[in-house]
């Protein structure tokens, strides 16, 4: 970026945001020069489409081995992304590049922004409380950096160039009677802020999607998600110290120094957001299912302990759920 914007001081003055972010390491999917060469909204969408396959491809064939089982083993397919277009889209090409069963029922959510990656974990377990015996895959794709453009030189453009990673994930959501352990989605809740719709977003321009970013965000948190959280623990009989486990999505440092003070959560419940943030950027929806990946990965869940994910994004929403083990 210095590079890029070495002669304009407007740029130049916003870079010290990039030692602010708690970022350290990001994946691309294309190198860096290949950036800087400015390619067309066009180029940038066809390398989604054909990179973002491969990438997702990927993550789900990790996923299904993982689990020991076979992709006509699964029934519905929950695909997820904000950064890209493709028609057919995702999860139809999914399909016939894993070799899901022609009647896998698709759901494509274009949208949802960082909150995603939550929001398809909720609509499968929406699914498989009415079909015991069925599996879905909630599959995430997110190439934030192929939203960005040579042209792009506001703050908020800045930002998200300092913030925003790429990265698939894939998770394996199984009806009560094929649950083999593993977490367990207890609950879940989803919580549109109709006062907020202009916090994230994006603005669509010939050349491409640019990033809506309000400074609002952290004060919104501070004010607004806590009282929700709250009530969705407690209709439930829990309350925050109750649980061992937070799957908080990273947003920005900003946001996760916001967490503590509108959950009451100590700086330990931060952790992995921090990890994921410091490893990997902001994937978007991708994030928490990272996360997901990392906390089960790591064998700190016992049997019996509870937690809690949430993440935030466009309209302004937040999705909620609670896990067990």
């Amino acid at each position: 970026m210095a590079e890029r914007y070495r002669d304009d001081r407007t740029v130049q003055r916003l870079l010290p945001v990039f030692d602010r972010t708690g970022v350290d390491r990001r994946y691309f999917v294309k190198p860096l020069d290949w950036y800087a060469q400015g390619p067309s909204f066009e180029t940038r969408n066809q390398v989604f489409a054909e990179c973002g396959l491969e990438l997702a491809a990927r993550a789900v064939r990790g996923c299904l081995d993982r689990a020991n089982i076979t992709a006509e083993q699964v029934d519905y397919l929950f695909c997820v992304t904000t950064t890209g277009l493709m028609t057919p889209s995702l999860d139809a090409r999914l399909v016939a590049t894993l070799g899901l069963r022609a009647d896998t029922r698709r759901v494509p959510l274009f949208g949802l922004g960082c909150a995603g990656g939550a929001g398809g974990l909720i609509r499968a377990a929406d699914v498989l409380r009415a079909n015991h015996r069925q599996r879905a895959l909630v599959v995430s794709l997110e190439l934030c950096s192929l939203v960005f453009s040579p042209a792009a030189r506001s703050a908020t453009d800045v930002v998200g160039v300092a913030l925003f990673g790429d990265g698939a994930a894939a998770a394996l959501v199984s009806g009560d009677e094929l649950s083999s352990g593993g977490a367990m989605i207890r609950d879940t809740r989803t919580h549109l802020f109709k006062n907020a719709p202009d916090l994230m977003g994006w603005n669509f321009t010939s050349d491409g999607m640019r990033l809506v970013l309000s400074r609002d965000v952290p004060a919104f948190v501070g004010t607004d998600v806590g009282p929700v959280v709250g009530r969705f623990l407690s209709d439930q009989g829990l309350s925050l110290p109750e649980l061992q486990h937070f799957v908080l999505h990273p947003g920005g440092a900003k946001v996760m120094t916001t967490y503590r003070t509108a959950l009451g959560v100590p700086e330990t419940a931060l952790a992995l957001a921090r990890d994921t943030m410091r490893h990997y950027g902001n994937q978007s929806s991708a994030s928490v299912l990272f996360m997901l990946s990392d906390l089960m990965a790591s064998g700190a869940p016992s049997a019996g302990d509870l937690g809690f994910l949430v993440a935030m994004g466009p309209g302004f929403a937040a999705e909620m759920l609670t896990l067990s083990w």
